[in-house]
């Protein structure tokens, strides 16, 4: 497998050939001819390239070029198409490529290239599955920890109860609610203490531990946080 990020001169020109990972080309300096399963286009900086698993592809270099190839992006799943071969880039992603250059050299810490990443997101139109079936997976994670909330869930874990990759589900989460996967359970965990409060005479320490949390005094630091006014202070004002 290639590295994720790459910074290459294409030269010349290729036989055609297909990758069994996606691959993304976005020209930082001169110009090449893309040809992607016989769609041709000339692409240069400022422009962007999508190449899908298994798409024949091949290139004509004229003149000297430099290009960041990105390959197997864990945001793009490798068996859904790219609807577009060719686009435009906005200026925040023409902004973005030269930090995202700067990683090829950067081997210190692989958790910051792959958030780098997953941040594209946001910034290029990444091949996402069909909303019903997102849809679908989506509200079943959301049945998950609303139903299990007090248990301790772990990203990877959700993702795959709802066959997802962790990345695609945070996408969700984030695109759909507002929210992550994390601050969801947690909303989800104060809105019981919340009932506990107002409904039974339980300790902190007792309702921290049906909710979930680990404790009282986490409790009490999530609870005023999120609510601005303390659980005591709560449970004292609440309706009679």
């Amino acid at each position: 497998m290639r590295d994720s990020i790459e910074v290459i001169s294409y030269q010349n020109t290729a036989n055609a050939h297909l990758h069994n990972h996606t691959q993304i080309v976005l020209p930082l300096s001169g110009r090449l001819i893309l040809d992607v399963e016989n769609k041709q286009q000339t692409v240069q900086c400022g422009q962007a390239c999508f190449i899908s698993t298994s798409q024949a592809h091949t290139h004509l270099a004229q003149e000297d070029n430099l290009c960041l190839v990105l390959n197997a992006l864990p945001i793009w799943d490798s068996k859904i198409e790219s609807e577009f071969s060719f686009i435009d880039l906005t200026p925040q992603a023409q902004a973005y490529l030269p930090f995202l250059s700067s990683l090829v050299s950067d081997t210190s810490s692989r958790l910051k290239t792959h958030q780098a990443l997953n941040l594209l997101e946001h910034l290029l139109p990444i091949p996402q599955e069909k909303i019903v079936k997102a849809d679908a997976r989506l509200a079943k994670a959301k049945q998950l920890l609303d139903h299990h909330f007090e248990e301790s869930w772990h990203l990877a874990k959700l993702a795959s109860e709802v066959h997802l990759s962790p990345s695609q589900l945070a996408v969700l989460f984030k695109r759909h609610l507002g929210m992550t996967p994390k601050q969801y359970v947690l909303r989800r965990r104060l809105r019981e203490a919340k009932l506990w409060l107002s409904s039974s005479n339980k300790s902190l320490e007792e309702i921290a531990q049906k909710v979930g949390i680990s404790n009282a005094s986490a409790l009490v630091r999530l609870f005023t946080k999120h609510y601005q006014i303390t659980p005591g202070y709560y449970r004292a004002n609440r309706p009679r």
